[in-house]
């Protein structure tokens, strides 16, 4: 009896756990469509890096920052795929936020605003910092989904 008892207490507790990693509307973000999507726009540059961000909108406008690091003698491509995101846009800069002299690099806002799917090849420097813009009000989705992917592509200097 407390055999049974203790079983049924520690399967409760692991179906418990595994609810905490379930979001509000799974299938709201299809993480693996966005990412076979990215991998397409990709080519030819070989894949370095990717990075999936799942958000709740709230009734505030919300910025999440990602830095990422280039290195000389390679050009990059970076995907940014906004298929399960509505209203996101994402702005490129040479420096983190707060910082003094940093210049917009890249902007989704200017010109792509229908397009899910955005290309955007920076110039090589040592970092460049992405910042998903998430915006407030969206009332039609509890949740949405971005995915970043990187790709480089060696530049032989002689």
């Amino acid at each position: 009896m407390i055999k049974k008892s203790i079983n049924i207490l520690l399967i409760l507790g692991v179906l418990f756990s595994l609810s905490a990693f379930q979001t509000d509307n799974p299938a709201e973000c299809d993480v693996e469509e966005a990412l076979k999507s990215c991998k397409k726009e990709l080519s030819p540059f070989s894949f370095q890096d990717r990075k999936t961000i799942t958000f709740n909108y709230s009734e505030e406008a919300q910025l999440k920052e990602y830095d990422i690091q280039l290195y000389e003698g390679e050009e990059y491509r970076l995907i940014f795929n906004r298929a399960y995101a509505p209203g996101i846009e994402f702005e490129v800069y040479n420096k983190a936020e707060g910082k003094k002299n940093r210049i917009l690099l890249y902007s989704s806002a200017k010109g792509e605003s229908g397009e899910s799917m955005l290309t955007f090849e920076p110039i090589t420097i040592p970092h460049i910092y992405v910042d998903v813009v998430i915006p407030e009000g969206v009332t039609d989705r509890k949740q949405g989904c971005v995915t970043m992917m990187v790709g480089y592509e060696l530049v032989f200097i002689d």
